[in-house]
């Protein structure tokens, strides 16, 4: 006998469902099972009958893929199941199968008690806008299917995908001078609990070089350190880097879609300079001219990208795939800590990033200090503000209202993602609502520490009486 199945997902209505980078909420609050199944029955309507999934280490992670696995097989469609991986292994696979999509639940860089959904379309691109907007009216307006038990799709373990990943990687990487010199290089890599375990530490060894791994242990309470490798986060793995005379440190979020980098005093080096630094080697090697990043980025990449020519274009966070599709002639898309290579393919891949630093440094016999000494070092501010989602809408209009005046020597406002304020001295200052979490993060730079806490000290003054008001 047939059945009849009716899904509608009532938060719809509520607020959007896809936020700044994919599905993320709380579990079971705003990601649940149920959403998992249904959103497992949406995409097979959607995209097609074969399908990747992957998942993180989150102690949540296990049930949500055996609902999303039922309700992909529910709706005839057969499933590689990659299991336990990286971010970046689970988009890779969705192109190197040719499926027609690809899931991977995580909530990446959120605090343990999150977890999501990010949806690859064919050949490893994240949803477009959309793409999202038409799962999510499918999700609103339910669903309505008859299924026999000779519907059900299929679900094999896709137990080669890690080992594919990572020596293609290195395929990638294998032109260039050889590597007589890696073995004198020592490099830690912080792999925050997860997946990057399984792969970046393989990596880099055959690479060559020492790899001393930390936080190596998968375990979803994360408890070597927040997954978010933020500087004040970093803070033991920098004075690791200096104490054991490590040439370098990488630090990964919780699926590896991001890397922080550590010089060998044990400094944080700003994201934005590495995407500087990763752009200037992708136009010299005449991979294209234009570098897409987003809205909250250092001049100092317009300033490298326009010296050799090139042109950089801005958007909003978690977005710049979106502009990688609608444009050519891109050497690399980027935002802080996720880094896009469009001759490798359309996601950020924070483990091939780290790879290709470290090939980069031992290949030229230098330090990173010299590596990047073409990429000015402006000083930054990166903070971030608790706010309840309710409340984001009412500051950041007060925000938009009031922070031109409040910074002043205004020379333009961009408006697409928060409020940046760029003024004629170089300095900016941007606030904007986080999409992933209760927050106000504000980002400011200035050519000087006494300018850049001036911008810092108006730009809170002004938030705060938003968020009081």
């Amino acid at each position: 006998m047939r059945g009849l199945i009716f899904l509608k997902h009532g938060r719809c209505g509520l607020r959007r469902l896809f936020s700044t980078s994919g599905i993320r909420g709380v579990y079971p609050t705003e990601v649940s099972p149920l959403l998992a199944f249904r959103l497992g029955c949406t995409l097979a309507s959607m995209f097609g009958t074969e399908c990747v999934v992957g998942t993180d280490c989150r102690l949540s992670s296990p049930v949500l893929e055996h609902a999303l696995l039922s309700g992909l097989m529910y709706s005839g469609c057969n499933v590689r199941r990659v299991g336990l991986a990286p971010l970046p292994v689970t988009a890779y696979t969705v192109k190197k199968a040719r499926a027609g999509f690809g899931v991977m639940i995580t909530a990446s860089h959120n605090p343990p008690q999150y977890n999501g959904f990010k949806v690859f379309r064919e050949g490893g691109w994240e949803l477009m806008p959309e793409d999202e907007e038409a799962v999510e009216r499918a999700l609103s307006r339910g669903l309505e299917a008859e299924r026999s038990w000779s519907d059900v799709g299929s679900c094999i373990d896709y137990a080669g995908a890690l080992v594919e990943y990572i020596d293609d990687v290195l395929d990638l990487l294998s032109d260039g001078a050889p590597r007589d010199r890696a073995s004198d290089f020592k490099v830690v890599v912080d792999c925050c609990n997860g997946p990057a375990a399984l792969v970046t530490p393989k990596v880099l060894s055959r690479l060559g070089v020492r790899v001393i791994a930390l936080n190596a242990n998968m375990d979803g309470h994360f408890p070597g350190r927040e997954p978010e490798p933020r500087p004040d986060v970093l803070a033991e793995l920098s004075v690791f880097v200096r104490e054991t005379g490590a040439h370098l440190g990488l630090a990964h979020d919780g699926d590896a879609d991001r890397v922080a980098v550590i010089d060998p005093d044990g400094k944080f080096v700003v994201n934005d300079r590495i995407i500087a630094y990763m752009a200037k080697k992708a136009i010299e090697r005449g991979e294209g001219k234009v570098v897409i990043t987003t809205i909250d980025t250092s001049r100092c990449i317009d300033e490298v990208v326009e010296r050799l020519g090139g042109e950089v274009i801005r958007t909003k966070l978690g977005k710049t795939h979106v502009e990688l599709k609608r444009r050519s002639n891109v050497a690399l898309a980027a935002e802080p800590w996720k880094v896009i290579n469009p001759r490798w393919g359309p996601w950020a891949d924070g483990i091939l990033a780290a790879s290709a630093l470290v090939k980069d440094v031992v290949e030229r016999g230098v330090g990173l200090r010299e590596l990047l000494k073409d990429v000015p070092d402006y000083p930054q501010v990166r903070e971030s503000f608790p706010c309840d989602d309710g409340d984001k809408l009412r500051v950041m209009k007060i925000v938009e209202e009031e922070l031109e005046s409040a910074i002043g020597d205004v020379e333009d406002v961009w408006k697409y993602d928060g409020v940046r304020v760029n003024c004629k001295d170089g300095s900016w200052i941007l606030i904007r609502a986080s999409g992933t979490e209760p927050k106000i993060r504000l980002y400011a730079e200035a050519k000087s520490l006494e300018r850049l806490r001036e911008i810092v000290e108006r730009g809170k003054k002004l938030m705060f009486r938003a968020l009081r008001a």
